[in-house]
């Protein structure tokens, strides 16, 4: 479940320039972003920001895309209509309202005027025409990043994972419950 909360977290924040505009990270400025603003952007901007950037339309196609990991994650005796009640809560949650608080929790409403000003120059129709390629392609890269990592590094240990398994092996042969 935590990977379907980060993905939509992610598609969501995905679709802000600033995060779009900022290139490296800058440990002063995300001090200085970590307080709120005095003036919080309106809900309204926030919904124009959504609309303009289909921020929402992006979190929901992330989480429509792990439906399938979660019904893998989830064990083989699970019933269908549990994944489907799943599958119903989480396109009925209030993404929307959680997404608010989150705005306002880091931009002002002047960042929002410029946030909503920025999406509709040709530059930020591009962006925002652009961002679903982006996001497909980044969350590629980063899979296939990961599984090369992780193979790496169990390439690696080969050896230690090999004894670890059997001194497991060795330790629940005895305990296995006979028929």
């Amino acid at each position: 479940m935590r990977k379907l909360g980060w993905l939509v977290c992610a598609a969501i924040m995905m679709g802000l320039p600033a995060l779009a505009q900022q290139t490296e990270w800058n440990p002063e400025r995300a001090a200085q972003d970590a307080a709120p603003p005095e003036h919080p952007v309106t809900v309204d901007q926030v919904r124009e920001m959504i609309q303009l950037s289909g921020a929402m339309s992006l979190a929901r196609q992330a989480m429509q895309s792990l439906i399938p990991a979660i019904r893998q994650m989830m064990p083989p005796y699970v019933p269908a209509d549990v994944l489907d009640d799943i599958n119903r809560r989480l396109f009925a949650a209030d993404l929307e309202t959680t997404v608010i608080h989150a705005y306002q929790a880091h931009l002002s409403t002047e960042d929002g005027a410029a946030i909503i000003a920025f999406y509709k120059t040709p530059a930020g129709q591009r962006l925002l025409g652009a961002m679903p390629q982006i996001m497909k392609e980044s969350q590629q890269a980063g899979a296939r990043m990961g599984q090369q990592i992780v193979s790496e590094v169990i390439e690696k240990h080969h050896a230690e994972i090999e004894a670890a398994r059997a001194k497991y092996v060795q330790e629940h042969s005895g305990s296995a419950p006979h028929k």
